[in-house]
């Protein structure tokens, strides 16, 4: 889940431009008709999809300062368990948490 997370991160990451990598690999893979390597082997997990759904959720609220989007606390997660009557078992808050920690550092450089 982790290595498919950071391969989406860094696909969806824009660049100076504001244009994300997987924009500029479709687009040479629409010229060329050839799959970039980058893009292979993209499936989504789908037995960490609750962790990756709550994820998501999570990171669209999440706050930002100077430096960029700061990470997901552990009462964010409680609190968005209790509103949204979710459960995540330990292991998959860690796992979320490993995930958030992916994504931090990849936009933070």
């Amino acid at each position: 889940m982790c290595e498919w997370a950071e391969r989406e991160f860094e696909l969806g990451k824009p660049d100076k431009d504001g244009i994300a990598l997987r924009e500029h690999l479709e687009q040479i893979e629409r010229q060329t008709g050839k799959r970039p390597k980058e893009l292979e082997n993209t499936d989504f997990p789908t037995l960490a999809s609750n962790i990756w759904s709550a994820f998501i959720a999570l990171s669209s609220s999440r706050s930002s300062g100077f430096s960029g989007p700061n990470p997901i606390t552990f009462s964010e997660i409680k609190s968005w368990m209790q509103l949204t009557h979710s459960r995540l078992a330990a292991w998959e808050v860690e796992a979320l948490k490993a995930i958030d920690l992916l994504y931090i550092k990849v936009h933070h450089g």
